[in-house]
């Protein structure tokens, strides 16, 4: 079995202190030897020749075995030193001076075995937000200059006897030691985001930093290391998922939903594999409500035991577990197909950050096309700007591409983050569509109303078509006409619907005004839908 970094460091000081004694032994030999010369008369009478010939020679060996030892105890000595640097830099991670990975593993294994319900001990999984922008950004430079920088700052607030590690990357663990409950592992968690309020100095700029907070307790959270960190983790995923710069404790219902995520991901494997997927196509409408323009392609799964999993639960899922490039690629394939019976319409399809990039991700576009037969002059591929921040000149160089085949490109969730505009300048998109969250607080004559203007002249003025999605009330429908908006999407006119019920909709020309009639509001989707939505 291995032994621990810190097991080795002491069976190497063992040594020493061995060798140490047997000089100290030695070194007495002769002044015993003395004492016996000493007492030579008294010997001589109850012994021979032998013992006064062992007198003479057990002191002067016992003498240059001291001298001996004596030059070799600073090459002991050095030799010790040297085992001990190589042990403590196994240890040890050179960068932040903090325990590394495998040497806080056997600490945290050690500290779990002597933990008990009376003297509990605690982890908390420390992760720096948007470390990776930082390393694009600044250079990876910056990004060392900023995990030393963390480490000192949070090494400032621990106690003594807690333990603070680099696992890797921008990955923190700090071992709380002699904590008696919850709140005093809040209190850590406080003082941890505090010492990052300052700026950090990375040399060629001043930056702004936050971290996220997982924490778990022993034994109460995990009763072994591997369950502990695994709790830690989990704890940490939602402190970010709940918007990062927080802290967030480990309970049960997060074990129950890790395993439930398990069970669904294997299930959602499978599903992609056996074609059991489908696709609901939600309406984009002309501004008037009744011409429709296109399709919207969106997922939906139906799980045979759990009945419908909402795309916001199962989306992020097939992120995380790697599904998420096999997704799109079904979701592209199906709406391709699908789409040929509806010639006259456009078909848009939201593409993730992972899948746009991937290696071969426009090879992969056109083969499906080519497959499919669908017409690439009528497909959109819709971004997000998660997509363009991670590597922008590739992203630029990817919707060329695509654009030449003759796929059309739109910015979706368009005022949401804080660099649209810049994108607007650099990308070559056609199509914009305003985050649903500009409709859902809208005043008419508030500031919201002053933006969505703003971006609507702004597309217009940039010749591109501005679509506002999340339409959900005759007033939103009404205000938007006004301000000159191209395309109308949300649940006033439809739900996402089948391929089927598009069909019907379409042989009934439910969407399609008369030439002569003049634009006007239509009715709520509820006194419209009639048979064709049963």
């Amino acid at each position: 079995m291995k032994r621990s970094p810190a097991a080795k460091l002491s069976a190497a000081r063992g040594g020493a202190k061995l060798a140490q004694a047997a000089l100290i032994a030695c070194a007495l030999l002769p002044a015993l030897s003395l004492l016996c010369l000493r007492l030579q008369p008294a010997l001589l009478r109850v012994s021979g020749p032998t013992v006064q010939l062992l007198l003479v020679i057990v002191p002067l060996s016992s003498f240059l075995l001291a001298v001996f030892l004596w030059k070799a105890r600073f090459h002991i000595t050095q030799l010790e030193a040297q085992q001990a640097e190589v042990i403590h830099k196994a240890g040890v991670d050179p960068l932040s001076g903090l325990p590394n990975r495998l040497f806080f593993q056997q600490l945290l294994d050690d500290a779990v075995a002597q933990s008990s319900p009376e003297a509990p001990i605690a982890l908390i999984a420390i992760d720096i937000d948007n470390f990776k922008c930082v390393n694009d950004g600044h250079g990876h430079g910056a990004g060392d200059r900023l995990i030393t920088g963390i480490a000192k700052r949070i090494r400032r607030v621990t106690r003594e006897g807690d333990c603070l590690a680099r696992l890797g990357g921008d990955e923190f663990a700090l071992m709380l030691v002699n904590v008696e409950n919850a709140v005093q592992c809040a209190a850590m968690a406080h003082r941890i985001h505090d010492a990052m309020v300052a700026p950090f100095d990375l040399g060629s700029a001043q930056l702004f930093v936050t971290v996220s907070l997982g924490v778990a307790m022993c034994p109460q959270d995990g009763s072994t290391a591997e369950t502990l960190a695994q709790a830690a983790d989990l704890a940490l995923y939602r402190a970010k998922h709940e918007g990062r710069n927080r802290f967030a404790f480990f309970d049960k219902a997060m074990e129950q939903k890790l395993h439930l995520g398990k069970t669904i991901a294997d299930d959602l494997r499978a599903a992609i594999v056996r074609d059991e997927l489908t696709i609901a196509y939600q309406p984009l409408l002309s501004s008037c409500g009744m011409r429709m323009q296109g399709l919207e392609a969106l997922v939906r799964w139906q799980h045979p035991e759990l009945g419908p999993v909402p795309p916001e639960d199962f989306i992020p899922l097939a992120e995380s577990r790697g599904l998420v490039v096999p997704l799109g690629e079904w979701v592209l394939r199906r709406a391709c197909s699908d789409a040929r019976r509806w010639p006259h319409l456009r078909i848009a399809v939201n593409v993730s950050p992972v899948q746009f990039r991937q290696r071969g991700f426009v090879a992969k576009v056109k083969s499906i096309l080519e497959a499919t037969g669908f017409d690439p002059n009528r497909l959109d591929l819709e971004l997000t700007e998660g997509v363009l921040i991670q590597d922008a000149e590739q992203a630029e160089n990817v919707i060329m591409e695509l654009r030449a085949l003759g796929i059309r490109m739109g910015l979706d969730d368009f005022g949401s983050g804080y660099s649209s505009m810049i994108y607007l300048r650099r990308f070559a998109f056609d199509k914009i569509k305003i985050d649903r969250a500009f409709l859902a607080s809208l005043e008419t004559n508030g500031e919201g109303a002053i933006i969505l203007e703003s971006i609507i002249s702004l597309g217009h003025a940039l010749g591109l078509t501005v679509t506002a999605e999340g339409v959900e009330s005759a007033d939103q429908v009404e205000f938007l006409q006004k301000l000159g908006c191209d395309e109308l999407q949300g649940y006033f006119f439809d739900p996402p619907l089948s391929a089927e019920v598009i069909d019907e909709r379409l042989s009934m020309n439910a969407w399609v005004a008369p030439a002569a009639e003049e634009p006007r509001l239509p009715a709520p989707v509820e006194a419209r839908r009639g048979v064709s939505a049963a």
